[in-house]
């Protein structure tokens, strides 16, 4: 399924609140059960499912969910 890149936005603005290095969207990548997604501090996997709750109810994304997803975060060492 193809998300409008805002869905991209939104959740990393909500997981900037838990994880403030996150940096900001860059680019997505997805196949059938995850997305990863590359922002200009690293990259954070992110399950297709939580991709999908964001686009339909972001109200179903619990702030538990955002921090175990916020410690998927991968900073790039350049």
């Amino acid at each position: 399924m193809n998300f409008p890149l805002y869905i991209y936005y939104e959740l990393l603005i909500r997981l900037s609140e838990i994880e403030s290095e996150i940096g900001h969207y860059v680019s997505s990548t997805a196949d059938q059960e995850i997305c990863i997604i590359r922002t200009t501090n690293g990259t954070v996997k992110v399950p297709l499912n939580l991709v999908k709750r964001q686009f339909e109810d972001p109200n179903l994304i619990s702030n538990e969910e955002l921090k175990v997803l916020g410690k998927t975060f991968r900073p790039n060492y350049l």
